[in-house]
């Protein structure tokens, strides 16, 4: 049977700031992601549909998200907790999900792939 990695990536704006030892005034940041998924072609050659992702993550991440505060949604808003967040609320979606990547900057990113 053969198996296969399908990515699909989007991005939103957000705001977050953190107190603690992180220590910083609520700034602005272009959030991308990855989500990659693991498992058997079907029947048909694929995967997942890409359509029905791009519409699942537009819903799902993009327009919770968008110009939000990330400050309302976490406790501590950090890309790790968004990186979590993304990958339960997709891995109850769709099946074979892999890992989940969420970066601040095109140097950061944060890496979650279930394991508690």
């Amino acid at each position: 049977m053969t198996k296969i990695y399908l990515t699909q990536t989007g991005f939103f704006t957000a705001r977050h700031g953190h107190g603690g030892a992180l220590a910083e005034a609520s700034h602005e940041h272009t959030f991308r992601y990855e989500i990659t998924f693991h498992g058997p072609l079907n029947a048909e050659g694929y995967l997942i549909d890409f359509r029905d992702l791009s519409a699942a993550f537009k819903k799902e991440i993009d327009a919770r998200f968008e110009g939000k505060d990330l400050c309302t949604f976490f406790e501590n808003p950090t890309t790790e907790a968004l990186c979590i967040w993304i990958y339960r609320r997709i891995n109850d979606l769709f099946p074979h999900l892999y890992s989940v990547k969420v970066a601040e900057a095109e140097d950061r990113w944060t890496e979650y792939r279930g394991e508690e």
